[in-house]
């Protein structure tokens, strides 16, 4: 069967779903001992919480991202991806290559947990610093960050750009370019603490002078400068950037149905073996009778009398 032969078997049920299908971690291991079994779940394969369904929208907000996300005075917003969900997943692949190296040397599968929760945990990084340094769990700051500053959005006289100047070189290069008259010399601002302490004063003199000229103007001379920005750009005008073609960001692929189908592409790219998307998503059982006839051996006449039987 496929079980005896494959390397990797991924699922997403609730705990204890495969084992009531007798297909159970421990049943799995002895019938294919170099197996890595992938559990994707929300909460994890253990714990108290284990039991409950996971979604997306709910894991953004255990996980402590939606009390960091929003206007300071707005509601706990989630991000606008489900990123609970792509995030769980990129672990338990990172979880499964380790795995699968780890069989290398000893020839041994094992089980992988990953899950939403877990993944949102890890993406604190700073926040998680910040809390277990001072106790207190910050919050919503919009665009700010709680230790840089400027490093936010500002509106341009047409549109709205970010601006991250993440140290003090940068920070002196931009006075030097933006040009605004004692910006240099102004004590609040003099470091990136002063500049914390003192970030709403910054925000009254920087926000009145970006209104005064057009998106591209600023763009242009902070990019020439090669100080940190970017516009704020909508989906497609980002999938249809320069950049994301000669990333090979976006692909077109055939679709059995609809016909050339465009998809986002590998956002890895490796020098040696790269890869990219070969097919579009396939239809539901669109590859049932080829993994019958090709992994399981399965006779035509065999496939014959499944279809006559509604199996497939």
């Amino acid at each position: 069967s496929l079980l005896d032969r494959a390397d990797v078997l991924v699922e997403n049920f609730r705990p204890g779903t495969l084992e009531r299908l007798g297909f159970g971690w421990i049943a799995l291991h002895e019938r294919n001992p170099r197996l890595v079994l992938t559990q994707i779940t929300g909460y994890g394969q253990h714990g108290p919480w284990s039991h409950r369904p996971g979604y997306d929208l709910v894991a953004q907000g255990e996980g402590g991202v939606m009390s960091l996300t929003g206007d300071p005075d707005g509601p706990p917003t989630k991000v606008g991806v489900s990123q609970a969900d792509v995030v769980a997943g990129i672990w338990g692949l990172n979880g499964t290559l380790l795995a699968l190296y780890a069989r290398e040397r000893t020839g041994v599968g094992q089980r992988v947990d990953a899950s939403l929760f877990d993944g949102q945990l890890s993406l604190h990084t700073y926040q998680a610093s910040n809390y277990f340094a001072t106790g207190k769990p910050g919050g919503r700051m919009g665009n700010r960050h709680p230790s840089i500053s400027p490093y936010e959005s500002y509106k341009a006289s047409d549109g709205w750009f970010n601006l991250a100047l993440g140290n003090e070189s940068f920070w002196q290069k931009f006075c030097a370019v933006v040009e605004i008259p004692g910006l240099a010399g102004d004590s609040r601002f003099a470091t990136i603490s002063d500049r914390l302490q003192n970030r709403d004063a910054l925000e009254t003199v920087l926000a009145p002078y970006f209104h005064g000229r057009t998106l591209a103007d600023w763009l242009k001379l902070l990019g020439d400068a090669a100080l940190p920005c970017g516009p704020i750009l909508d989906v497609g005008q980002a999938l249809e950037s320069e950049h994301a073609r000669a990333r090979e960001m976006v692909v077109t692929v055939d679709h059995p149905t609809i016909g050339p189908w465009r998809m986002v592409g590998v956002p890895v790219q490796l020098s040696g073996t790269p890869g990219a998307p070969r097919s579009a998503p396939p239809l539901l059982g669109q590859h049932t009778e080829s993994v019958l006839r090709g992994d399981l051996g399965i006779s035509e006449e065999e496939l014959h009398s499944l279809r006559a039987e509604g199996v497939i």
